[in-house]
Protein backbone atom coordinates (compact mmCIF):
# COMPACT_ATOMS: atom_id res chain seq x y z
CA UNK A 1 0.00 0.00 0.00
CA UNK A 2 1.12 3.27 -0.74
CA UNK A 3 1.70 5.62 1.88
CA UNK A 4 -1.38 8.30 0.41
CA UNK A 5 -3.20 5.22 0.43
CA UNK A 6 -2.49 4.51 3.97
CA UNK A 7 -2.59 7.81 4.80
CA UNK A 8 -6.17 8.91 3.43
CA UNK A 9 -7.79 5.44 4.78
CA UNK A 10 -6.31 6.71 8.45
CA UNK A 11 -8.01 10.15 7.84
CA UNK A 12 -11.39 8.83 7.09
CA UNK A 13 -11.30 6.11 9.65
CA UNK A 14 -10.32 8.76 12.41
CA UNK A 15 -13.56 11.05 11.38
CA UNK A 16 -15.86 7.97 11.09
CA UNK A 17 -14.88 6.54 14.12
CA UNK A 18 -14.98 9.97 15.89
CA UNK A 19 -15.44 10.05 19.43
CA UNK A 20 -13.76 6.50 19.98
CA UNK A 21 -11.02 7.47 18.27
CA UNK A 22 -8.30 8.16 21.04
CA UNK A 23 -5.25 10.73 20.18
CA UNK A 24 -2.05 8.75 19.58
CA UNK A 25 -3.97 5.47 18.12
CA UNK A 26 -2.91 6.76 14.66
CA UNK A 27 0.09 3.46 14.62
CA UNK A 28 -2.70 1.19 16.10
CA UNK A 29 -5.09 1.91 12.77
CA UNK A 30 -1.91 1.67 10.65
CA UNK A 31 -1.03 -1.48 11.55
CA UNK A 32 -4.79 -2.97 11.58
CA UNK A 33 -4.04 -1.39 8.04
CA UNK A 34 -1.37 -2.78 7.51
CA UNK A 35 -2.47 -6.66 8.49
CA UNK A 36 -5.86 -6.46 6.96
CA UNK A 37 -4.38 -5.46 3.93
CA UNK A 38 -2.24 -8.34 3.61
CA UNK A 39 -5.34 -11.07 4.43
CA UNK A 40 -7.07 -9.29 1.79
CA UNK A 41 -3.92 -9.55 -0.37
CA UNK A 42 -3.41 -12.87 -0.05
CA UNK A 43 -7.23 -14.34 -0.54
CA UNK A 44 -8.05 -12.10 -3.51
CA UNK A 45 -4.44 -13.26 -5.21
CA UNK A 46 -4.22 -9.11 -5.91
CA UNK A 47 -1.42 -6.56 -4.83
CA UNK A 48 -1.67 -4.93 -1.83
CA UNK A 49 -2.32 -1.21 -3.72
CA UNK A 50 -5.28 -2.71 -5.17
CA UNK A 51 -7.88 -0.08 -4.55
CA UNK A 52 -10.71 -2.86 -5.22
CA UNK A 53 -9.76 -3.90 -1.37
CA UNK A 54 -9.88 -0.79 -0.08
CA UNK A 55 -13.73 -1.10 1.12
CA UNK A 56 -13.08 -4.67 2.51
CA UNK A 57 -9.98 -3.71 4.50
CA UNK A 58 -11.27 -0.31 5.86
CA UNK A 59 -14.64 -2.00 7.51
CA UNK A 60 -12.53 -4.81 8.90
CA UNK A 61 -10.14 -2.29 10.34
CA UNK A 62 -13.11 -0.17 11.64
CA UNK A 63 -14.68 -3.17 13.60
CA UNK A 64 -11.45 -4.54 14.40
CA UNK A 65 -10.41 -0.81 16.12
CA UNK A 66 -13.97 -0.94 17.98
CA UNK A 67 -13.91 -4.36 18.88
CA UNK A 68 -10.55 -4.01 21.07
CA UNK A 69 -10.67 -5.31 24.37
CA UNK A 70 -13.56 -8.36 23.29
CA UNK A 71 -10.58 -9.94 21.81
CA UNK A 72 -11.36 -13.56 21.43
CA UNK A 73 -15.26 -13.06 22.80
CA UNK A 74 -18.01 -14.58 20.65
CA UNK A 75 -20.65 -12.17 22.47
CA UNK A 76 -20.59 -9.40 25.41
CA UNK A 77 -23.00 -8.15 27.13
CA UNK A 78 -23.34 -4.52 28.78
CA UNK A 79 -26.62 -3.74 30.88
CA UNK A 80 -29.29 -4.98 28.55
CA UNK A 81 -27.54 -4.78 25.53
CA UNK A 82 -26.09 -7.98 23.96
CA UNK A 83 -23.64 -7.64 21.18
CA UNK A 84 -22.51 -10.70 19.12
CA UNK A 85 -19.25 -10.93 16.97
CA UNK A 86 -18.04 -12.05 14.07
CA UNK A 87 -15.01 -12.72 13.06
CA UNK A 88 -13.36 -10.22 11.51
CA UNK A 89 -10.62 -12.10 9.34
CA UNK A 90 -13.04 -14.63 8.59
CA UNK A 91 -15.41 -12.43 7.37
CA UNK A 92 -13.04 -10.39 5.11
CA UNK A 93 -11.66 -13.70 3.95
CA UNK A 94 -15.56 -14.67 2.65
CA UNK A 95 -15.96 -11.25 1.44
CA UNK A 96 -13.28 -10.72 -0.73
CA UNK A 97 -13.62 -13.99 -2.70
CA UNK A 98 -16.49 -11.61 -4.91
CA UNK A 99 -13.16 -10.17 -6.19
CA UNK A 100 -10.89 -12.66 -6.58
CA UNK A 101 -8.60 -13.25 -9.47
CA UNK A 102 -8.20 -16.62 -10.55
CA UNK A 103 -4.45 -17.39 -11.07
Amino acid sequence: MTDEFISNMLERLKKDISVNFKDGDDEVLKGFISDYTSIASDNSNRRKNDEKLYPYVYNAVKSAYLRRGDEGSSSSTEGSLSTSYIDIEEKLAKDIRTIRLMK
